[in-house]
């Protein structure tokens, strides 16, 4: 990472509750089935306490979301777990960072979802919902999630979502046993609705330590495969690699100039911990990344912009040019640095290199390799762009972890036409191309 990169906080992936409805064999969190489960309390008609043992409690929560807002005001706020539909006060937390400014967006397991709960969510001032699903098969995504039904209620809660107009996106976890079904898995999402389908590359943390998950060279070929479906999905769902910060350096090594994927590409990355992503426990510790077990301090203690801008782990894991062996030395440092959380799993060292990735560095005659979508916030016109007031209008409703990328994007394609106005019009023959979810309608 640039010295000279502003750090912000742009996403921020919040685990609410460790409780949850499923017991998945991956969990980095180690989510578990409580006998305190909302869910089942509902459904008894008992009362529902508001929090449970270590975790924040809703005011505690209100104060977090104040903390976040004032020190990153367009953040994309991820609630998350375990399962967050389990915390009956997740809409009020919801509605009150909604209110603030921030972007909320909830991700579930989806078992939960009912239109009820749909119709509330969207009061809350949810802008979308994610949703796993880790096979085509129903038995073997139950055997992995730990819970028999749990892909049939996914795909029903993910066809409520559909018809009460909330968007939703499909997450699925690569490991050994779904290695096959990517591209099947990208079809499933497609035909369930989905505007995006983020395949996650295993994390060894957590219960992620203990599952089998795939060797450097499968791991390798898994992201060749999805080059093909970014370009056979254009226009109808976004694609992304997860977890995966060695995906930018696979575009590279595939199409080395300028493309209109590579352009687009939302989904690639360098490895964002720290930098402009981060994590809130249940109890209020910060991380550079959820799946990194390792904490700047406890929101209760501190807040979060001393936490973020002073702690240790925060400082150092910024430091990319101290990593180690050849994340350190590799020309594709700036825009990959490998998985920090991958290399804590397996080195117990966030700052040791990343053992999935199979690149030897000094292939390529460069110091350093960039690329165009490396992270950038704002609109950031260039000064030779003319942007009406309606694309403008139209841009502002894109979140903002993505808003830069995308405006550099577009300015990139109106400079290949030969045009420097950037309207409405443009936008939308923009937006036919590379997804319907990218660029807001203009009024």
């Amino acid at each position: 990472m640039d010295e000279e990169l502003e750090y912000k906080s742009y996403v921020i992936s919040w685990n609410i509750t460790r409780r949850c409805t499923l017991v998945c064999e991956h969990c980095y969190i180690d989510a578990y089935r409580g006998k305190s489960d909302p869910g089942r309390i509902a459904r008894l008609g008992e009362k529902v306490p508001t929090s449970f043992s270590g975790e924040l409690s809703t005011q505690e929560c209100f104060s977090v979301v104040d903390q976040i807002a004032q020190a990153s005001p367009e953040a994309l706020l991820i609630l998350t777990g375990g399962e967050p539909l389990l915390r009956r006060d997740v809409f009020e937390i919801a509605s009150y960072a909604s209110q603030k400014g921030l972007w909320v967006v909830v991700g579930t397991n989806g078992v939960l979802v009912t239109e009820n709960l749909a119709r509330k969510l969207k009061e809350s001032g949810i802008r979308g919902m994610s949703l796993s699903l880790d096979s085509i098969h129903p038995e073997k995504h139950d055997r992995f999630r730990g819970v028999q039904g749990a892909f049939r209620n996914t795909v029903e809660g993910a066809g409520i979502l559909l018809r009460e107009n909330l968007p939703f996106i499909v997450q699925t976890t690569l490991h050994k046993d779904n290695l096959q079904e990517i591209e099947a898995m990208a079809g499933l999402a497609y035909s369930l609705g989905a505007k995006v389908f983020n395949l996650y590359f295993l994390v060894s943390t957590g219960r992620g330590a203990y599952t089998t998950h795939l060797t450097a060279q499968q791991y390798e070929e898994a992201m060749h495969r999805l080059i093909p479906l970014q370009k056979a999905f254009l226009g109808k769902m976004l694609l992304n690699a997860k977890c995966a910060p060695h995906y930018q350096r696979v575009l590279y090594e595939t199409d080395p100039q300028s493309s209109f994927l590579k352009t687009f590409n939302l989904g690639a990355g360098g490895c964002p911990a720290g930098t402009h992503y981060m994590g809130i426990a249940p109890n209020g510790d910060m991380t550079p990344c959820p799946y990194l077990p390792v904490y700047g301090g406890n929101l209760k203690e501190k807040s979060f912009k001393e936490i973020w801008e002073s702690s240790e782990v925060f400082v150092r894991i910024r430091q990319r040019k101290k990593l180690g062996n050849r994340c350190g030395s590799c020309e594709f440092n700036p825009s990959c640095g490998g998985c920090r959380a991958r290399a804590y799993g397996e080195t117990g060292d966030y700052m040791a290199e990343d053992a999935w990735c199979t690149y030897q560095p000094g292939k390529y005659n460069f110091k350093e390799v960039r690329f165009e979508n490396a992270p950038t916030y704002g609109l950031n016109i260039t000064p030779n762009m003319i942007w009406t007031a309606e694309a403008k209008a139209a841009m502002s409703k894109i979140p903002s972890f993505v808003r830069g990328m995308v405006t550099r994007s577009v300015e990139k394609y109106a400079q290949e036409k030969g045009v420097r106005s950037i309207t409405p019009d443009l936008l939308q023959e923009i937006r036919s191309k590379v997804g319907n979810k990218i660029f807001a309608k203009s009024k």
